[in-house]
């Protein structure tokens, strides 16, 4: 096979791997530079029949900054914008790597197994040399841009074996946090999925205010994105999603996360932090926040209104590029997912004009996206009527497409206290929803909360319990099943409801103060529990208890 530098998108007549600079085809002038490295190229596979882009790669020199001044120096220009660059490419002075998994998924699907070898090791594959990467680390670039944050990590473990279909994913691992602060216990969220019933690929925290859960899940989301270094986090997730919907959440938004990787990174002269946040977003990709900050980080009530309408958007556009290797498309994972919990038939948008657009799988968005309405949101039609929806049920369509829209295979979502807003019933379909989701992308999900409901789905080492003690945040597990458990014993085990003086405990005790000598007369104002701290209060030598 023949392997060209490109940068031209007419190349259909030289069959073969052509590498093009991210911003051909585009309306960005220049390609990306990835804190100092401009190392982004698109892989299209020409053949006889057609052409298919493969997906993008990193693609690092050790000579040079820039590598397509490396292609047009050790390249052969065939004709005008395409060089053959088949002795160019060698393991000693180049390394690639895929920006995303999907695109060792289509090498899978699009060449033979006797031939990926071949491919990967033309294209100097990290993974497929993996011997190598003692040498590739010390190479300028390697780590702040080549291999920067768990997404690279995690593609570098796992993409050679999944182009080969080898690869297995974990079913049982743990995820250490131990760098909280010395008044924090090191957390380990165990993850289970080899139980027969009630397999763990959700884990949960749970804690007072004020013991630090919102610190928790921001350590965790610094350790996987890379801007901290130092902490162990295998399964090596591909991407971390946090959703948070509550007005007073600070978790970090996409741009922020970016400055603090810029901070970490950038070299000098690097144009990175002056790239538009879109842009940065297309390849800096392994974090998204879902809440109410704008893209400005400012908070903005209407702004989940219009991330819905973005991310059908996007799921669309994905489904049209990845129709030809995928078994189910994103819009029916979505329409799938939402229907758990609310009966609809159809999704609709609107266009600038006002006009409804009715969204289904044959929808070709990328012809009409620039004509959509993003302010006025989805619409859910059941038999042609417009549904209306729960305050509940809108948080699920402003948080469910955006998940599927930025999900990848084996992710981690963090959840901030996903329950508000929610009635038990709405609770109950958010977890089916949750795991619908976990189990189609194999990703797994920590959730900080205070409901009863989630926590009687997740099995007991799955549940952290954080207690503070003379100041210090400490761990405890539940000392029974909390899978399947009753949600009295829930709240009195995992809650500590039971060392909770509760209002209606005052007003008995104001009962009896008051000289009050018979629980009778009160019996039939109070429910079992009331009664039974009655019991406990009374005095026998003083009190009678008459059965009526």
């Amino acid at each position: 096979m023949d392997y060209y530098y490109s940068e031209t998108l007419m190349i259909d007549k030289y069959p073969g791997i052509h590498l093009l600079q991210d911003h051909i085809g585009t309306n960005y002038g220049v390609p990306w530079d990835d804190f100092g490295y401009i190392i982004t190229f698109k892989v299209y596979y020409v053949r006889d029949i057609d052409k298919i882009k493969i997906g993008n790669i990193k693609m690092l020199s050790k000579a040079n900054e820039n590598t397509s001044l490396y292609f047009k120096e050790h390249g052969e220009e065939i004709e005008l914008k395409i060089i053959n660059i088949n002795g160019a490419l060698s393991e000693n002075k180049l390394v690639s790597i895929g920006e995303d998994i999907n695109y060792y998924k289509k090498i899978n699907t699009l060449f033979q197994p006797e031939k990926i070898d071949a491919l990967l090791e033309s294209l100097c594959d990290a993974g497929y040399f993996l011997r190598n990467q003692g040498e590739y680390s010390e190479w300028s670039g390697y780590s702040g841009s080549l291999m920067r944050g768990s997404s690279s990590a995690a593609i570098l473990k796992k993409g050679y074996q999944i182009a080969l279909g080898r690869y297995n994913p974990k079913t049982k691992f743990e995820l250490n946090i131990e760098s909280l602060g010395d008044s924090f216990d090191p957390i380990s969220f165990k993850f289970n999925m080899n139980r027969k019933v009630g397999k763990s690929n959700i884990c949960l925290i749970i804690g007072k205010n004020g013991v630090g859960k919102t610190h928790i899940l921001k350590r965790i989301s610094e350790v996987i994105t890379g801007v901290t270094d130092g902490e162990e986090h295998p399964p090596y997730f591909h991407k971390l999603i946090v959703i948070a919907h509550s007005p007073f959440e600070d978790f970090y938004t996409e741009n922020e996360i970016f400055n603090k990787l810029t901070v970490k990174y950038s070299r000098e002269g690097s144009l990175a932090n002056k790239k538009s946040l879109k842009r940065k977003r297309l390849h800096v990709n392994e974090y998204s926040y879902i809440g109410f900050r704008n893209q400005d980080g400012i908070f903005d009530p209407e702004y989940p209104v219009l991330k819905s309408v973005e991310s059908i958007i996007k799921i669309l556009s994905y489904d049209e590029e990845n129709d030809w290797w995928n078994d189910k498309t994103r819009f029916q994972l979505l329409k799938e997912t939402l229907s758990i919990s609310i009966e609809f038939d159809s999704i609709s948008i609107l266009d600038n004009g006002g006009d409804e657009i009715c969204i289904n799988e044959e929808t070709k968005i990328n012809s009409i996206k620039e004509n959509i309405n993003l302010k006025k949101g989805l619409i859910f039609k059941k038999h042609g009527a417009t549904i209306p929806l729960s305050s509940g049920q809108k948080i699920y369509t402003y948080m469910i497409p955006a998940i599927i829209s930025e999900l990848e295979e084996e992710s981690l979502l963090i959840l901030d206290e996903p329950e508000l807003y929610l009635h038990p019933e709405l609770e109950v379909g958010l977890i089916n929803m949750l795991k619908n989701i976990l189990d189609e992308t194999k990703s797994f999900s920590i959730i900080a909360t205070h409901s009863s409901i989630l926590t009687r789905e997740v099995e007991r080492d799955a549940v952290t319990i954080l207690r503070k003690i003379e100041g210090n945040t400490k761990v405890f597990r539940s000392s029974v099943e909390t899978y399947g458990e009753s949600i009295d014993v829930i709240v009195s085990e995992v809650f500590d409801d039971e060392y909770v003086s509760k209002p209606y405990q005052k007003e008995i005790d104001k009962y009896f103060i008051r000289d009050s000598s018979s629980i009778s007369e009160i019996k039939g104002y109070i429910g079992n529990d009331a009664l039974a701290y009655a019991l406990s209060k009374s005095d026998d030598d003083k009190m009678s208890f008459e059965d009526e």
